[in-house]
């Protein structure tokens, strides 16, 4: 009986032939060879003994994950993708774990989250990833906006630099972070005064980078803001500037 995977005519491996230019292919006598199903099965238990294998996933401490459902970090720790999810989720609202880090200096590959995400969370990542690495970061002062300016929308006019929302067209002052008041000076806010009045007081200091008031609670004097900026507890001094 002939095979069922022969085309089955004198004819039609005539045709084959002139096609081609080869006779068509001949199922292999005997069924797979012996060095074929060697090779399958090794894969196929290498994949069984991943699946099996655990690790400790250095986030939640869980010490029973799979090896398949976590990602080894260039530092040597493991973190699962639970945890590699909520570490990027995270990121999108605190610029202090943008981009996510482990226990190194080395943010976490995009690799290991590609297949964790949808693209729309992918351009919402890609664009905070963009505006928490701004230095200086100007928003629109306007009620219920509040959208990031980006660097290429600000301009220079007279000596001043203002910025304009790309969403609600608000020309913004970079000095002042208000709404673009020239030729008049920056107005003098009460409040913002009392503020800074009582964080001297207490002994809170200002980033030098990004004018933001910070606290101390414990630790020592090596201040390093959310920015990125690092400055002296003791003096306010850009780190390492002073004889503190």
């Amino acid at each position: 009986m002939a095979s069922s995977h022969s085309f089955g005519s004198s004819a039609r491996r005539s045709t084959y032939d002139k096609v081609f230019g080869f006779p068509p292919p001949q199922p292999a006598p005997g069924g797979p060879s012996r060095a074929f199903v060697a090779t399958v099965s090794r894969l196929a238990a290498k994949h069984h003994a991943d699946c099996l294998s655990s690790v400790s996933c250095v986030v939640c401490m869980d010490d029973d994950k799979a090896a398949h459902e976590t990602v080894k970090l260039k530092c040597g720790h493991h973190m699962c993708n639970r945890c590699l999810k909520r570490n990027f989720t995270l990121s999108l609202t605190d610029p202090q774990h943008m981009p996510p880090r482990c226990c190194t200096a080395d943010h976490i590959p995009l690799e290991h989250v590609e297949r964790l995400f949808d693209g729309d969370f992918k351009r919402r990542w890609n664009r905070k990833f963009a505006e928490y690495s701004t230095r200086n970061r100007l928003y629109c002062p306007t009620p219920h906006c509040g959208e990031w300016i980006r660097p290429e929308n600000i301009r220079r006019d007279a000596g001043f630099h203002h910025g304009k929302c790309s969403r609600c067209k608000t020309k913004v002052c970079c000095a002042c972070n208000g709404r673009w008041h020239y030729p008049r000076a920056c107005p003098r806010d009460v409040e913002t005064d009392r503020f800074l009045e009582q964080a001297r007081q207490e002994g809170w200091q200002r980033c030098h980078r990004c004018n933001a008031v910070v606290e101390l609670k414990e630790g020592c004097n090596h201040m390093t803001c959310r920015c990125g900026g690092e400055f002296c507890m003791a003096c306010g001094s850009k780190w390492k500037s002073c004889d503190c």
